[in-house]
């Protein structure tokens, strides 16, 4: 076992920054260092782990299988580190300037978003919310560009690998023009699969559960156009034979809706569930519970106010 009182904790920042830049003199200039210092750096971090790390080539340095072993333990042990003491940092949403970073599932996004932007305006009107898409990796160490997702999951299953709140499970519809030529027949997962659809991208929506479960049937759909926003399609529907599918509450948050058939969606193990997500690693940290606490709290209020 290491002796952790010998062990300088700055030599595995240098590291993690190596691995990324694989530049000794990118990382000398983003760390504010010398080159021959970031050098002497990674010499003694050679000694002290009895591995070569890196390797020069034509491209720059090459990590090691030893150095591609420990990353993700040494980015997640320094996470965790870092979490800890910002944990001791009081967050005062008043006075913070600070910048979260969510995903939000499209469908959801249209009656959340105005809410919540009204609700962080007056408790915090400094801070800063980047809503980045889902194309955006939150899996393992991605969870460094995302503070926190509402996402969908598919079924009934709760997401795994990370910690989570089920704030809504919703029953999904099918939606057509009125006098759609189809709009008088039964729907079936065959009719479904085979009417020509307008669908949300997977980077709007972070899951492809419904393609998975047409699949399962041996079916695929006909997805004549794929968007990455949900507030174009109810009028494409309105005016063309495309169909889609929706959160049957969505019947009552979009007034436009109301104007189309729905119809059950014919694949039954399909849920439309919608999951806040967050890394364990974060949630001690004031600033982050409190972001989690308001996405819950203004979830709740919008949901209340269209239940019977």
């Amino acid at each position: 076992m290491v002796n952790l009182r010998d062990f300088d904790l700055n030599l595995l920042v240098i590291f993690t920054n190596i691995m990324e830049q694989r530049s000794i003199s990118k990382v000398a200039s983003e760390l504010g260092l010398s080159p021959s210092a970031v050098s002497h750096a990674l010499g003694r971090l050679r000694v002290m782990l009895n591995d070569q790390l890196f390797y020069r080539t034509a491209k720059g340095l090459e990590p090691t299988d030893r150095a591609r072993e420990i990353i993700v333990q040494v980015e997640d042990g320094l996470s965790c580190l870092s979490s800890a003491i910002s944990a001791q940092q009081q967050f005062v949403p008043a006075e913070s300037d600070r910048v979260f970073s969510m995903q939000v599932a499209n469908y959801i996004s249209g009656f959340f978003l105005p809410s919540f932007a009204r609700r962080v305006r007056e408790e915090a009107p400094n801070i800063t919310i980047d809503i980045l898409p889902f194309s955006i990796s939150s899996e393992s160490s991605g969870w460094d560009r995302v503070d926190a997702q509402i996402r969908l999951t598919p079924g009934r299953l709760k997401p795994k690998a990370v910690r989570s709140q089920r704030l809504m499970a919703d029953d999904v519809v099918v939606l057509m023009r009125p006098d759609h030529p189809r709009a008088a027949e039964p729907m079936t997962a065959e009719l479904y699969a085979r009417l020509p659809h307008v669908k949300l991208s997977q980077a709007s929506t972070g899951t492809t559960v419904i393609d998975d479960a047409l699949a399962g049937r041996g079916l695929e759909r006909h997805s004549a156009l794929v968007v990455d926003s949900w507030d174009t399609i109810p009028d494409m529907l309105l005016t063309t034979d495309l169909i889609a599918i929706a959160p049957r509450r969505l019947l009552d948050l979009d007034p436009r809706l109301k104007h189309l058939k729905a119809a059950p969606l014919p694949l039954e193990e399909v849920v439309f569930s919608f999951d806040l997500c967050w890394d364990p690693n974060s949630e001690k940290e004031s600033g982050h519970k409190w972001l989690c606490e308001t996405i819950i709290d203004v979830f709740n209020a919008e949901i209340k106010q269209i239940e019977p």
